[in-house]
């Protein structure tokens, strides 16, 4: 069914959902999984603080570090990526065109009405220019 999940990681319990689901998927299908990471710089804190970008790529390389284990764990293999970005729902959407994804997961903080308005939701907006089905997971 599925030959390639995308899952979108940022250390959550969200995102940990999401990787579960994914690793549950992949043995199914015995799809390859591709963990990705994509934190997002705001351009002004950068001005300011320039060691940002390190400690982000940091804690990013921790975090993919961790979900590598879950994944190994259970008995598969994943490949990891790290992408630093102004905009994380594009980046998301960049390395699953490239990296030909049949399956993108992401977890979902279950955020509504006036906080998703003004916050924004990285998963909404990948939704909607994702190239292959996106799956939300939303945690218990």
């Amino acid at each position: 069914m599925y030959k390639k999940i995308m899952v979108g990681y940022d250390g959550t319990k969200f995102s940990d959902c999401a990787l579960k689901e994914a690793i549950r998927l992949a043995k199914e299908s015995g799809a390859k999984l591709l963990v990705v990471t994509a934190p997002q710089i705001d351009v002004e804190l950068q001005a300011l603080a320039p060691e940002a970008n390190e400690l982000m790529e940091k804690k990013a390389r921790l975090d993919l570090d961790r979900a590598a284990a879950k994944v190994q764990k259970a008995g598969l293999v994943c490949e990891t990526k790290i992408v630093v970005t102004s905009s994380a729902q594009e980046a998301l959407v960049e390395i699953a065109k490239k990296n030909k994804a049949d399956l993108i997961v992401l977890g979902t903080h279950g955020r509504t009405g006036l906080v998703r308005l003004l916050m924004g939701s990285t998963t909404a907006r990948v939704i909607g220019h994702a190239p292959c089905n996106v799956l939300v997971v939303r945690c218990p």
